[in-house]
């Protein structure tokens, strides 16, 4: 098949709609030939920060010479950032060689997801990838990628998320990421809230794995931001971090602490040079200068709260402290969105409002009821924004928001459009 034929095949396979549960993934990969078994694993679940730690861990492992595949989602413009090899795409003619290979080996209905946790599988197995970073989709216990065996096993953070499909308390949800734990393979947690962190505790003691917690096993600090690169103490050493924020504190301190318990990890030297290469598009990513344009894929309460505190520290370190933004907001209609807003409003005072492509976008005039008291425009298109001149813009609310606008800004609409084809439903990874 050509790659357009895959992604339709992928588009038709959304009707399944999602299926949690274990069985059908593992059927799929023994009729693939248990690649998995070929593989070394970093199996990564969390409410926030799991893509950035992901980055972390896979930059880290490279600078130490390692070839590394990558799993995760959702993606941001093409569906084959998905699935990379030292951060490089599988091209169009692998992503339509190995989902015709997946495909034939498929039966039943096999949903988006495990088709695509099936390639990924296939395609890191064919590269003989020495290392595997595998971020889960959907919550741990039944999520399609829990089929494997891993070294080492990470949650980052648990928030409420995806209540109709983990549930409504923090601890229920804590349950369903801790099904992530392997007997014997040690788990790091960056799990704050109390109760949550009981849960992972306890699900660790249970099952016989060893439970390594940041708070008390690697100390991080963050050291602030010098000269636009944000800087962290982890352990008993300074690090520059690729990535910014105080929230990416943490998440370098899960990674670095999941590295140093490997059977072969990574020196200090790559691990140093790691970090700070570190890149994860749509995450805090300033895309201009001049006007400041920032990008961030923050669509959650926890997620929104995170950026505007790295937001401010941002402004204050270039003599900004205070300044009004322009923000630029776009939200799905499943999503916190009067809870989001009320954090915005007190940073912003212009607002445009935008409509996504996806079939689940919010209305923008209805947005505009979320910013009471604030000049708001509304976009008849993304290409109509125009960002403030003399204010720095902010745009955020959503995954998709980002994506298409770094389509717009590299001329890949085309996959976009591709994308229409195989939106997946609610809460779907």
């Amino acid at each position: 098949m050509t790659y357009p034929d895959a992604i339709a095949l992928l588009g038709a396979a959304r009707r399944f709609g999602m299926k949690l549960g274990l069985d059908p993934m593992r059927d799929l990969a023994s009729r693939l030939g248990n690649p998995q078994d070929r593989l070394r694993f970093v199996h990564l679940a969390g409410s926030n920060g799991k893509g950035s730690t992901a980055a972390f861990c896979e930059s880290c492992l490279r600078q130490a010479g390692y070839r590394v595949g990558l799993y995760t989602s959702p993606h941001l413009v093409s569906l084959r950032e998905r699935i990379q090899v030292n951060r490089q795409p599988l091209s169009e003619a692998a992503f339509a060689e190995g989902m015709t290979a997946v495909h034939a080996a498929a039966v039943g209905e096999p949903t988006f997801f495990e088709l695509m946790t099936a390639l990924a599988l296939w395609y890191f197995a064919r590269e003989k990838v020495d290392w595997v970073v595998w971020e889960t989709g959907l919550g741990g216990r039944l999520d399609a990628t829990n089929i494997v065996q891993p070294v080492a096993s990470i949650i980052t953070t648990i928030a409420l998320e995806h209540t109709q499909y983990l549930g409504t308390r923090l601890e229920k949800i804590a349950r369903e990421k801790a099904g992530i734990i392997k007997p014997g393979v040690p788990v790091i947690s960056g799990v704050v809230e109390p109760a949550a962190r009981e849960v992972i505790a306890a699900e660790s003691r249970r099952i016989g794995a060893p439970l390594h917690e940041i708070d008390l096993e690697l100390a991080s600090q963050n050291l602030g931001l010098r000269h636009g690169r944000q800087w962290a103490r982890l352990g008993e050493k300074d690090y520059q971090l690729g990535l910014i924020g105080t929230h990416q504190v943490r998440n370098a301190a899960c990674a670095v602490a999941a590295l140093r318990l490997l059977p072969d990890p990574p020196p200090d030297a790559a691990v140093t040079r790691g970090l700070a290469a570190t890149f994860w598009p749509g995450r805090f990513q300033i895309v201009s200068e001049s006007p400041l344009v920032v990008l961030d894929g923050a669509h959650n309460t926890e997620a929104m709260g995170n950026l505007l505190k790295t937001w401010s520290e941002f402004l204050a370190s270039r003599g900004w402290a205070g300044r009004s933004a322009h923000l630029l907001f776009a939200a799905v209609t499943d999503k916190d969105i009067a809870a989001m807003a009320a954090l915005l409003r007190p940073q912003v005072d212009r607002v445009s409002l935008a409509r996504l492509s996806s079939e689940r976008s919010a209305d923008p005039a209805e947005l505009a009821r979320h910013f009471p008291g604030l000049a708001c425009e509304v976009l008849e298109s993304l290409a109509d924004f125009r960002p403030d001149p003399v204010r720095p813009v902010l745009a955020t609310g959503s995954l998709f928001l980002v994506g298409e606008l770094l389509a717009l800004r590299s001329g890949l609409e085309n996959d976009l459009r591709l994308n229409e084809r195989l939106e997946t439903p609610p809460g779907a990874p």
